[in-house]
């Protein structure tokens, strides 16, 4: 299966074969549906023959076979021409295969536009259909109207995505750090097993020297020299292995310090991250309290209780306001009710002295 990149994203290409069968699909059931619009027409024009026949049945004939023939023409030309160029490329055999013709300038499904293209181009055979032969599989229609013709994919369907608990998101980052930290650790031990090796096998490299050094010492004891030189021989064999081991085991030696040192330093951040989430927790929960009670002000603020409840303690307000003034004028109504009765009592003496002058004035 071949696959071509159009604006960034990846498409199949369809088969040749597989869009030949999508073809002839379509042309059959445009064939069908011909041979049906037919049946239909001829048996209007048989029930027309039944009548006398005349002028007007003769006429009559002749716009039906007129019209039978613009319909055949405009269903073919549709059905050719313009079939791909529905809403996501796909004409009916491309649509029961599973194909779409996209644009090559933007990866959308093609217009009607570039369906009349394609199929016009058709009309250069032997041309057209030797330029299918190309690397992207494009007819001499698809070049003109810049079009490529792909399995198609469906678009996956978009899902309400939930919001994640932070908390939660916090939790499984760190475990992904431990896991991560764990690799680490197996790869450095893998490592450390590299040192290892290279270690022993220099150990064992001068241990072979050193053998072969005595075998050349009792060769010469024995007054051998030839097999003295073949001993030192092998000695100096030994030891440029053992010099060989010994560098790669301090080449290793050092790639495992630095390979501890960052586990050591990967170690130290897993500990600080640890540190930092029980902060980051208690954080996020005093921000969420804190909204918590911020809408639930919010929402006793906007509560028409408590309007209610300024209004009645308004009404109190008011109520004691008059209350206290009209105790106020009642006061002064007793005070001048009793200064009306001290001034008639004080008068009423007065007479009674005066009357009691005159009695005596009579005596």
């Amino acid at each position: 299966m071949k696959f071509i990149e159009v604006v960034g994203k990846k498409f199949k290409l369809a088969s040749r074969l597989t869009r030949l069968y999508a073809l002839f699909i379509d042309i059959a059931i445009l064939g069908v549906v011909q041979i049906v619009l037919g049946l239909l027409l001829s048996s209007i024009v048989v029930f027309l023959l039944s009548e006398p026949f005349g002028p007007p049945q003769l006429l009559l004939n002749m716009g039906l076979s007129v019209f039978g023939f613009l319909c055949s023409a405009v269903l073919w030309i549709f059905g050719l021409f313009f079939m791909d160029g529905f809403r996501k490329g796909q004409g009916i055999g491309k649509k029961l295969l599973s194909l779409q013709v996209v644009r090559l300038k933007d990866g959308k499904p093609c217009t009607f536009k570039d369906a009349f293209l394609r199929r016009f181009a058709g009309l250069l055979q032997p041309f057209d259909l030797l330029w299918f032969l190309g690397k992207k599989q494009q007819r001499l229609g698809d070049k003109f109207a810049e079009t490529v013709v792909v399995q198609y994919e469906p678009e996956p369907e978009q899902t309400e995505v939930e919001t994640e608990d932070p908390e939660r998101v916090l939790e499984a980052a760190i475990d992904e750090m431990k896991n991560r930290l764990s690799e680490a650790q197996e790869k450095v031990n893998a490592s450390v097993g590299v040192e290892k090796q290279f270690q022993d096998a220099y150990e064992g490299a001068v241990a072979q020297a050193e053998q072969w050094q005595e075998r050349a010492l009792i060769a010469l004891k024995a007054e051998r020299e030839d097999l003295a030189l073949e001993d030192l021989e092998k000695r100096n064999e030994y030891r440029r292995l053992a010099d060989q081991y010994k560098t790669q085991w301090e080449e290793q030696k050092q790639i495992v310090q630095n390979l501890n040192d960052l586990l050591e330093h990967l170690q130290q951040q897993m500990t600080e991250a640890e540190g930092k989430k029980a902060v980051v927790v208690a954080q996020h929960r005093n921000v969420d309290a804190e909204v918590h009670l911020r809408e639930m002000l919010k929402e006793i603020q906007d509560n028409k209780a408590f309007e209610t409840l300024t209004k009645m303690e308004q009404d109190a307000t008011a109520a004691a306001t008059l209350a206290k003034a009209a105790a106020e004028m009642d006061v002064a109504y007793q005070d001048a009710k009793l200064e009306r009765e001290f001034s008639r009592y004080a008068e009423e003496a007065s007479l009674d002295k005066d009357l009691a002058e005159l009695k005596a004035k009579l005596q």
